[in-house]
């Protein structure tokens, strides 16, 4: 009981010196834009003290009670209306320079998060007045705000790294999908180059997959074309398995 008592007199009471918030970089691959644009990221138009307007990454600042996954899930939905609580997410890096906050010291944990967009809609939140996915190639055309622009830049090396040699490129896709589907989500990631690639040199880069049963057929597409139906493929791993060999790409 002395023990205790005198460690309580002698630790001294932290005092908080930064707040810590959490920022999303989220990527999605939109199938209708030009191959060259399909990889794009989801920012938030916000209005600033000045009374201006700023495109930013969804964020949040972490309450107490959570974790920083938390926070990022919650980030998504308080800023763009979306439930992420089954998404890929992984944490990024941390950012913490001293005035990279005009309001305060301000210490930001950045994650990176991946979906599938096709049937998702975006609800600007209360504080938000536009939400969009803006291209990948053309975020230098925005004025980021904060260190976002390199957030984004940390985000597309570290999906370039991932997808070459684990599963989490196919969180960018239908349950059901084609192969020229798979390749096409590849060849907006790593090289548009990538789409001229034959369907059987691609099949041969993902025969691990199928040999072990993470692919697996389930049926025939229905494409409205002349010709014999390419086959329909389902994922049956989890996105956050690797690969024995990176891919050669």
């Amino acid at each position: 009981m002395l023990a205790e008592t005198t460690l309580n007199q002698t630790t001294p009471e932290l005092i908080p010196n930064a707040v810590l918030a959490v920022d999303v970089v989220l990527f999605t691959i939109v199938r209708k834009a030009p191959l060259s644009e399909a990889l794009q990221v989801l920012l938030v138009h916000q209005g600033d003290q000045s009374g201006h307007g700023r495109w930013i990454l969804p964020g949040v600042l972490v309450r107490s009670s959570e974790t920083f996954a938390e926070a990022a899930r919650r980030a998504l939905a308080e800023k763009a209306g979306l439930d992420a609580a089954t998404w890929y997410l992984d944490q990024l890096a941390t950012y913490g320079e001293p005035a990279r906050d005009s309001r305060g010291r301000v210490a930001s944990i950045a994650h990176l998060a991946l979906v599938r967009s096709d049937d998702l809609t975006l609800r600007p939140g209360i504080d938000v007045g536009a939400t969009e996915w803006c291209p990948v190639k053309r975020v230098e055309e925005r004025v980021l705000a904060f260190d976002h622009a390199e957030m984004i830049r940390a985000g597309v090396q570290r999906i370039r790294s991932k997808v070459r040699y684990s599963w989490v490129a196919f969180q960018l896709l239908n349950e059901k999908f084609t192969i020229p589907e798979l390749r096409a989500v590849y060849a907006a990631i790593l090289d548009p180059g990538l789409a001229r690639l034959s369907s059987g040199n691609f099949k041969k880069a993902m025969r691990p997959l199928f040999e072990s049963g993470v692919l697996q057929v389930v049926g025939r597409a229905t494409t409205g074309r002349r010709g014999r139906p390419g086959d329909l493929y389902r994922f049956a791993g989890p996105v956050t398995g690797t690969r024995e060999r990176e891919l050669p790409w």
